[in-house]
């Protein structure tokens, strides 16, 4: 007669990244120095812009007062050149002899009339090719004060979002897909934030945040889902 031996099997969950970091989203000045501190542990790098590529940056401005922090977004207006209607980060186009971060700062004021004296520039994010639209993109990550009086440019911007950073920290709130490009196969970030749909190079920039931040890990191609 056959003999079986029993062992327990310990089934570990894949760690939680909201409760991880709950105690942060509870303290808007340690939150502020843990993502400066973050950001600073991964200087992004930068080099000349690929062939073909603009230069343009954007700003991810972190309300971090009020009731709970969050992640400042434009929705687009129907009048823009490209990408109507849909959500992003204000910034644009980098000028002949000025820096990225400038280039965010000034695009931001003259989407929303946020002065750049008002946003405390926690760091930048690695960089992000926008092969569809012809863009290499700097992020850079900055506090700004809340409530803050806005002046929506209504020629860019139809309405501003302000998304919890709870919401984007829920992974029931995330899905990917694979796409194919220029460049093959590509992961696309879908966050679900109430109805808005948060996607394209806005939503990468949110992972890649996510994760310099707070260790949520990008995912994988063979783990899209």
């Amino acid at each position: 007669m056959a003999s079986f031996r029993t062992e327990e099997v310990v089934v570990v969950a894949p760690p939680d990244p909201l409760a991880a970091v709950a105690h942060l989203l509870d303290d808007p000045d340690a939150l502020r120095l843990h993502v400066r501190a973050a950001l600073a542990a991964r200087r992004p790098r930068t080099g000349p812009s690929p062939g073909g590529l603009r230069r343009a940056a954007v700003l991810l401005p972190l309300l971090l007062a009020g009731r709970e922090p969050a992640v400042l977004l434009t929705k687009r207006s129907d009048e823009v050149e490209r990408h109507k209607g849909q959500i992003s980060f204000p910034g644009g186009e980098v000028e002949d002899g000025e820096s990225p971060l400038a280039a965010a700062l000034r695009e931001t004021h003259e989407e929303i009339g946020l002065p750049a004296q008002d946003v405390e520039v926690l760091g930048g994010l690695g960089e992000e090719e926008v092969s569809v639209s012809g863009y290499l993109v700097s992020p850079f990550v900055g506090a700004i004060a809340y409530p803050h009086r806005l002046r929506l440019n209504a020629r860019e911007v139809r309405a501003v979002l302000a998304v919890p950073l709870r919401v984007l920290l829920d992974p029931r709130n995330v899905r990917t897909e694979v796409w194919e490009s220029h460049g093959g196969p590509r992961i696309i970030y879908f966050y679900a934030a109430g109805r808005a749909v948060i996607w394209g190079a806005t939503g990468r920039i949110i992972a890649r945040f996510l994760d310099a931040a707070f260790g949520v890990p990008l995912r994988a191609l063979d783990g899209a889902s």
